[in-house]
């Protein structure tokens, strides 16, 4: 069969796929990692994703404790933003665990029992991080998104006791706050001259923030689950952006981590060329890519989606 052209958009989240096992003995300095997760998805954009200034790590938690040993504060030259999300496909509001952070050579301490989202300026100091509970038998899951191709980590000593104080508070951010579609509904309703219809495959439930919401930021990302076949949107076909773009279908199950539980189809290009998704996946969508419809298939779990494109509003413009 002839290659097709955009197939190399589409890329398993499998080749970013390392255990804790590889973080312990490899380059990243954890020398205790009892909270990191079991296996960790890690994509940067100058080898995994064409070369974008978007980087992302995709990983499920189950047990208590630091999720770093050593030097646990650390810092990076550019911006970064942190999702805290639940497993719990049915309840979006809920983690299932207790988190605490710190932000900020100050070492503010932050803690969180519901989905949050943590803006990570460039520069600042953070960590670090510890899951002090975990209520929910699945876990949690937890996705960074990083404006940058290139992964560059400044490990610090760190002077200073934890604190309290407020002075990053508005960095932390509760997810439910950007809700824009629940148990299939919208709850912000559409521009009323957009073309554009939620679909019986659309989203359950999906949060979705825009640089405004994280302190300026050129980028916008959501989270959301999915249980239902069919069409995502009605009323339009493709349709492009004018910043690059990545879309990660993720399964549900932490205990199979390369297991999606459905299979989503879309078109890519002006050709309308046809790809099939049934296993944890990476599309890469540079920017004025046509790319739509896309439709769910069949669902034998529900699966997440997250996306994180490179603008602070997704401008959208839709094609034939």
């Amino acid at each position: 069969m002839a290659k097709q052209r955009y197939e190399h958009l589409i890329k398993p989240l499998s080749s970013g796929r390392f255990s804790r096992e590889e973080a312990v003995g490899g380059q990243v300095p954890f020398t205790q990692v009892p909270g990191v997760g079991e296996q960790t998805f890690w994509l940067n954009g100058r080898e995994n994703l064409e070369g974008m200034d978007i980087s992302f790590t995709w990983a499920t938690h189950n047990d208590f404790g630091l999720w770093h040993g050593g030097r646990a504060l650390h810092s990076h030259p550019y911006p970064e933003v942190h999702f805290y999300v639940g497993l719990d496909t049915a309840a979006i509001n809920y983690l299932g665990a207790e988190i605490e952070t710190r932000l900020g050579e100050e070492q503010e301490v932050y803690t969180f029992s519901e989905p949050s989202v943590i803006i990570i300026p460039a520069g600042l100091p953070h960590g670090p991080t510890v899951t002090k509970r975990i209520y929910s038998p699945r876990g949690f899951g937890f996705y960074s998104a990083a404006l940058t191709s290139s992964i560059k980590t400044g490990w610090l000593e760190s002077a200073a006791k934890a604190a309290a104080g407020s002075k990053y508070k508005k960095l932390v951010k509760p997810l439910k706050d950007y809700i824009v579609t629940q148990r299939g509904k919208s709850v912000k309703p559409l521009k009323a001259d957009s073309p554009m219809q939620l679909g019986p495959g659309n989203a359950d439930h999906l949060a979705w923030l825009y640089g405004k919401d994280l302190e300026g930021l050129a980028v916008n990302c959501d989270w959301g689950f999915f249980s239902s076949p069919g069409l995502w949107h009605r009323g339009v076909g493709a349709h492009v952006h004018d910043s690059d773009e990545v879309l990660v279908f993720a399964g549900t199950d932490p205990a199979r981590m390369n297991y999606l539980g459905a299979e989503i189809e879309i078109d890519m290009g002006k050709e309308h060329e046809r790809y099939l998704i049934d296993k944890p996946s990476v599309v890469v969508l540079p920017a004025g890519t046509p790319h739509g419809p896309i439709v769910t298939r069949w669902v034998d779990r529900p699966f997440a989606l997250f996306s994180i494109n490179r603008a602070a509003e997704p401008g959208m413009k839709f094609v034939e």
